[in-house]
């Protein structure tokens, strides 16, 4: 009686981390970087977002003083392999540890928008903007945009 309830205790365990393995894996993430440009200057004060609506993925990007971005969020750096619909967007998220813009209060050091940037790179459906990334190393994903 005795080995029976050793196998089966053992049997347990077994299945048990069997089952815990096999719970949802999180997909590989790929870095992902690059620049926005506009003629010859840098964007500036403005973000990039990353679209792939299928996998339900939807990320921002800041961009800096020089116009780069580089993709990280809460789930790691990078974005899991697949086609990315892209848009431009004025303004910016704010960065951990950034208060909220209060009257009274001094302003941002945040970059300033330093083009305009044209209404049809506002949105992923009109921006014609799109990457694909794929596992291992990926170039800089680098935009040009045009008036």
């Amino acid at each position: 009686m005795l080995r029976f309830r050793v196998a089966f205790g053992g049997v347990l365990i077994v299945g048990f981390l069997f089952v815990a393995g096999c719970g949802k894996k999180e997909p590989v993430r790929v870095p992902v970087k690059g620049r926005v440009t506009m003629g010859d200057k840098p964007v500036t004060g403005a973000t990039v977002f990353f679209e792939n609506a299928g996998a339900g993925v939807g990320i921002n990007a800041q961009l800096d003083a020089d116009g780069n971005y580089e993709v990280k969020n809460y789930q790691g750096d990078g974005l899991p392999p697949g086609t990315y619909q892209v848009a431009v967007l004025p303004g910016g998220v704010m960065e951990p540890g950034e208060e909220s813009p209060l009257a009274g209060k001094t302003k941002s050091t945040r970059p300033k928008l330093t083009v305009t940037i044209p209404v049809r790179y506002n949105k992923t459906a009109t921006s014609k903007l799109s990457i694909e990334v794929k596992e291992g190393d990926n170039p800089p994903f680098d935009f040009k945009l045009t008036p």
